[in-house]
């Protein structure tokens, strides 16, 4: 359990979090819009970067008043992109990542990295050049430097922006596997990712939180206020500068859309987590 407790960050009297708590299990998503916060809410979980107020608790012992070097060794953090040493192959990245992680017998190096190659599924693509991997598998190299010192928690910040359909869905299985022996936190805007993968969710608008709970709590925040209408091409600019449309769907009778309705909502319309993201953002 990580507890963030009333968390404050103020940037050249700027105010990025405004006292945001929340209680961080399993799979975690934190949801919201560009600038919302989420990565420096993340990069204060992991000690790379000081809060002006609150307080960061696993397991109940404070994490404010560690070092970072103690820190690092309970949490680790993958940035976007990973693409260190981009001419080498990525068993001898690995092998030197562990060297400066303290790992200096060479045969304990080859251990842990196999290990984590396997774990990541990229035991066959240890001889390939960091440059020679698409975007997926350099995340995914990312995960395994990560597990080499085996952390208690991950953070990911957008994890599957810019990937491919298919290495989206490997990345958000093997983010599932981790899960088994991992506490996972996951930036994003692609609401898919989270709705897939995470069993608790965030959802930060300008540096404070507006909700906090399960998915299905989420979707429950636009139940009674959908409605669908089957249209035409032609008509669809004049329902969408009219309407809240949050979904256009095309089917072989015309195009299906889904907009916020109150008064004339169909209370037969299961909302998705989608819409329970709109939903909250539009009550803010």
């Amino acid at each position: 359990m990580i507890q963030v407790e009333h968390i404050v960050k103020i940037y050249k009297k700027h105010t990025v979090l405004d006292h945001v708590s929340l209680d961080i299990e399993g799979i975690y998503g934190l949801l919201g819009s560009n600038g919302a916060g989420k990565t420096t809410l993340m990069k204060i979980v992991c000690g790379l970067t000081s809060a002006s107020g609150g307080d960061i608790r696993v397991d109940g012992r404070s994490m404010m008043r560690r070092r970072y070097a103690d820190t690092a060794g309970i949490i680790g953090f993958l940035p976007q992109d990973f693409n260190l040493y981009p001419s080498l192959p990525v068993e001898e990245v690995l092998s030197h990542l562990a060297l400066l992680q303290g790992i200096v017998d060479r045969n304990r190096q080859r251990e842990v990295v196999q290990q984590a190659l396997e774990r990541v599924n990229l035991s066959d693509k240890s001889h390939l050049k960091m440059e020679e991997l698409s975007g997926g598998m350099r995340r995914r190299v990312g995960i395994a430097q990560l597990l080499l010192r085996e952390p208690k928690i991950l953070v990911f910040d957008e994890p599957t922006a810019g990937l491919d359909i298919e290495e989206r869905i490997r990345f958000r299985n093997l983010l599932r596997e981790l899960s088994h022996d991992h506490t996972i936190i996951i930036s994003s805007h692609i609401v898919e990712d989270i709705e897939f993968l995470c069993t608790k969710i965030g959802l930060l608008s300008n540096g404070r939180l507006l909700f906090e709970g399960t998915p299905d709590e989420l979707k429950a925040k636009a139940a009674g206020a959908l409605a669908e209408s089957l249209i035409h091409l032609e008509e669809l600019n004049g329902w969408v500068k009219e309407r809240d449309v949050v979904n256009i769907e095309e089917t072989p009778e015309g195009l299906r859309i889904r907009y916020f309705d109150e008064v004339g909502s169909d209370d037969s319309i299961v909302p998705r987590l989608a819409d329970g993201y709109l939903a909250v953002m539009r009550a803010r």
